[in-house]
């Protein structure tokens, strides 16, 4: 199906990646490429462009991220189905004019990012560049942004490890990806939290899989006689921000106990805590637990704080499980890049890491704040929500009234129709037709004015389509 596409890159002042992005994105619109149609990967794509194969990685992870395309370890990355929205007879959704749908982003906000604090960084880094560092020798990463890291994370969230724990990596999933590869010759089967993340879930085979429920007192953990590894994110649950009790991570630590059994733990968006604290990381409450230590990955990314583009993030692994780990991503090749390795460096030792992080915070706080107030002010009479304590998005959920798959479909067929394309909780479960009805609104990439304006089409298409309800029962 890819070779009968017309892909091209020109210098016209676009970015490379977007440019591909849209490309995919208006050929997934319009049906040439098809639910199930296999890309090529990254370095044939490049070469076929004439691009190098971090532009390619980078719109690759954009349309993962956007739930567009799904990654399949071993197998290679597919256009992807968001089935509950599909009708059982074929609807014509008239198709935006332009390629490119705008969405409620929980990403960076670049806007506010500190360009000269970055350029200053990137000079002192490379004034004296590591030898070794420009030959790519380093596997696991760059020394001293090892130790940074070590610096930060028990700086930021009260984790103690080891330079040598540290393996940088390309971003999230790319650690995902590297300890499925690490733990396939132990790991029978995948649970999953439901909901989780959809590009997540779509990396995992279905069959190897089985879903973890959430309660009020956070994931539950699940007894199986095969050997498990468990992906969570226990102390903001993506998407509804639960956070695990203690009871419940004692629970966990006791099935993990002298098992062959693992747990990734996603910190996820936990740099951004508007109200209250965050709860200890389970990798640093179980570095005293007998049996439970060598058991639990931790996981994070520089890229949500810094920019997207970085593809720039980390795996903290127990000194037992390196070996494994390094092993895999000799097989896999390293995806994470060396050259802005130094730069991250001299940005957190220099302290405008962290300084921008205090920015970042204050600011997608008052984006939380100016949300919600819109939120009360258009939305109220169709649906719920509860504020936040953190975190880059809202999950709203639809009032019962409304919460029928026909309003609900409408609503989205409407919102496609005028450029904007929704993300749905439904989509975040693994049967989605049993799911709760709702919209999970990622608050920190727009602008007020976007948001402003996102949110009154919703209240708009929300009347319209309240009054047809309202005239089809009289």
């Amino acid at each position: 199906m890819i070779a009968s596409l017309t892909l091209s890159i020109e210098d016209n002042g676009t970015p490379r990646y977007e440019q591909l992005r849209q490309q995919l994105l208006s050929a997934i619109e319009q049906e040439r490429l098809k639910v199930g149609d296999k890309l090529p990967s990254s370095r044939a794509l490049a070469q076929m462009l004439g691009v190098s194969r971090s532009v390619v990685m980078q719109t690759y992870d954009q349309l993962i991220s956007e739930g567009l395309l799904v990654s399949q370890p071993k197998r290679g990355v597919f256009v992807a189905q968001q089935e509950w929205l599909h009708s059982p007879v074929a609807t014509v959704v008239p198709k935006p004019t332009t390629s490119s749908l705008q969405r409620f982003d929980s990403g960076v906000d670049v806007s506010v990012f500190p360009n000269k604090a970055w350029a200053a960084s990137m000079r002192r880094a490379w004034l004296n560049p590591d030898p070794r560092l420009l030959k790519g020798e380093y596997e696991a990463g760059y020394p001293p942004l090892q130790q940074a890291t070590c610096d930060y994370l028990y700086a930021l969230r009260g984790l103690e490890c080891e330079p040598e724990q540290i393996i940088l990596v390309a971003g999230n999933h790319d650690a995902v990806s590297l300890l499925q590869h690490a733990l396939s010759d132990t790991v029978q089967h995948w649970l999953l939290e439901n909901p989780t993340y959809p590009p997540l879930r779509a990396s995992f085979s279905a069959a190897r899989t089985q879903d973890l429920t959430i309660t009020e007192q956070g994931v539950q953990p699940l007894s199986l006689a095969q050997p498990w590894a468990a992906a969570l994110t226990p102390n903001r649950q993506y998407p509804l921000g639960v956070c695990a009790s203690s009871a419940t991570r004692e629970a966990w630590f006791s099935i993990l106990a002298d098992s062959h059994n693992f747990v990734i733990e996603d910190d996820y968006d936990n740099e951004f805590v508007y109200q209250g604290h965050v709860a200890k990381p389970w990798f640093q409450a179980a570095q005293h637990r007998q049996g439970v230590s060598e058991q639990i990955f931790y996981i994070g990314s520089f890229s949500k704080v810094l920019f997207r583009g970085l593809r720039l993030g980390f795996i903290v692994a127990p000194l037992s499980q390196v070996p494994r780990v390094l092993d895999s991503q000799k097989t896999l090749g390293l995806f994470a890049s060396q050259t802005l390795q130094p730069v991250v460096t001299d940005f957190l030792v220099s302290g405008a890491f962290y300084r921008h992080l205090n920015r970042m915070k204050r600011h997608y706080r008052s984006k939380r704040d100016y949300l919600l107030s819109l939120l009360e002010q258009c939305l109220s009479p169709w649906f719920t929500w509860q504020k936040p304590t953190g975190g880059m998005h809202v999950v709203i959920y639809v009032k019962t009234p409304f919460s029928d798959g026909d309003w609900c479909r409408e609503l989205n067929q409407h919102c496609l129709k005028n450029g904007l394309r929704l993300s749905w909780l439904q989509d975040h479960y693994g049967v989605a037709n049993a799911a709760p009805k709702g919209l999970v609104l990622g608050f920190t990439g727009p602008t007020e004015l976007q948001l402003d304006a996102w949110i009154k089409q919703l209240a708009d298409v929300c009347q319209t389509l309240a009054s047809k309800q309202s005239v089809e029962k009289i």
